[in-house]
């Protein structure tokens, strides 16, 4: 099996992820010895997880799409780039979002133009996002050559799934009633 070398940050930025996120496999690690690591890491706020993600997902790129040293420093910017421009338009359109929820939801009458200028607010934020998000990933792609741009997309998709696979494994924590991941 191929190992990917990663300077020692890195690593202990991918660790840190790992047993905050409780993604180790079960039974690598006595669950106090977990509990323990995951106090020491203190509650993170969703967005400081968001990017420990990412970071794991920049760590993991380079060896999934057989990235050469040359290429890694500028798929790495874009990578970030794009990232990053995703999460910002994610964050506007739920702040968007929020803002219909709250008018939509008052008692009384509805204030018709608030919705309706809140309502366009929304599709023009779509349509920025779209565009931004569309720029973003055109760059990174150029970075890469065919067959890394066709591993890159199944890359994503698997870097989706396991995200999701986390998120459901802390809920169903939850639901036991074990102690929260922080």
């Amino acid at each position: 099996m191929k190992r990917l070398l990663l300077p020692h940050a890195s690593v202990s930025i991918l660790v840190c992820l790992l047993l905050v996120l409780g993604a180790g496999r079960a039974g690598a690690q006595p669950q106090a010895g977990r509990r323990a690591a995951e106090q020491a890491a203190g509650p993170l706020a969703p967005d400081e997880i968001q990017r420990l993600f990412d970071a794991y997902e920049s760590m993991q790129a380079r060896e999934a799409l057989a990235l050469s040293d040359a290429q890694l420093p500028s798929f790495l910017a874009q990578l970030t780039l794009l990232q990053d421009t995703r999460r910002r338009n994610q964050q506007e359109r739920h702040r968007i979002v929020q803002k219909l929820s709250r008018l939509s939801g008052q008692r009384g009458e509805l204030d018709e133009a608030a919705v309706r200028s809140t309502l366009k607010e929304l599709d023009v934020a779509d349509e920025r996002s779209f565009a931004e998000a569309r720029k973003a990933y055109e760059g990174l792609l150029q970075t890469l050559d065919l067959r890394q741009q066709a591993r890159f997309r199944v890359f994503e998709a698997q870097m989706e799934r396991r995200k999701l696979d986390l998120l459901m494994r802390a809920r169903r924590r939850a639901a036991r009633g074990a102690e929260p991941i922080k």
